[in-house]
């Protein structure tokens, strides 16, 4: 599969049209114009390759693809033309040494803060279903030596964030930690107790 890298486009005017121009000074809708047909009603028809990738020069994942190079808005961002079909190329995926290759799978970690936030309800709801009380788990604070930490998570535990609690939140955590539960455990009962209704 062939791959042309177009360059890195950044925005280069402040009126209020928007222009975008790599780093050889081309813009990048000049360029569009000499490598795309349109039909006398200004519909696209082609472009030179099949697909057209946008790339996160910080990452390197491609952000957005399109057969059709003109629905990309490269505000910062790396062009791919690639000689393949559209569908073959998916968010996500890395392009790396010239080539696209598949994003790495997620770490343990990247899983759990993808993980939704639950209510105190399904938090306390969950507990119980696997035997461990409210009162037992505020019971275990006090165990902890450092008294301000343990009051702290009382705290947290008994007067959660107005938007629920995160799978990473240090009270979280904690609560998991002191009830010996694994970590792949608690994820799957995270999952289970983010369905509660």
């Amino acid at each position: 599969m062939e791959i042309v890298n177009f360059g890195h486009f950044k925005l280069t005017s402040t009126s209020g049209i928007m222009f975008f121009s790599n780093e050889d000074g081309q813009d990048w809708y000049d360029l569009r114009r000499g490598i795309t047909t349109w039909d006398e009603q200004g519909n696209f028809l082609t472009a030179i390759y099949g697909a057209w990738a946008m790339v996160d020069p910080a990452t390197l994942k491609i952000t957005n693809v399109e057969s059709d190079p003109s629905r990309l808005v490269p505000n910062d961002k790396i062009v791919l033309g690639i000689d393949a079909d559209a569908e073959d190329i998916a968010e996500g995926m890395l392009y790396s040494n010239g080539a696209i290759i598949p994003a790495p799978a997620p770490t343990a970690e990247e899983l759990r803060a993808s993980l939704p936030d639950i209510s105190p309800r399904q938090l306390w709801l969950m507990a119980l279903d696997i035997g461990i009380t409210k009162a037992s788990v505020l019971a275990a604070l006090e165990t902890l030596e450092d008294k301000v930490e343990a009051e702290r998570l009382r705290i947290e535990l008994t007067e959660p964030p107005l938007d629920g609690y995160s799978r990473l939140s240090p009270a979280v955590e904690k609560f998991r930690e002191l009830q010996g539960i694994p970590e792949d455990r608690f994820d799957e009962l995270w999952v289970k107790a983010s369905q509660i209704k």
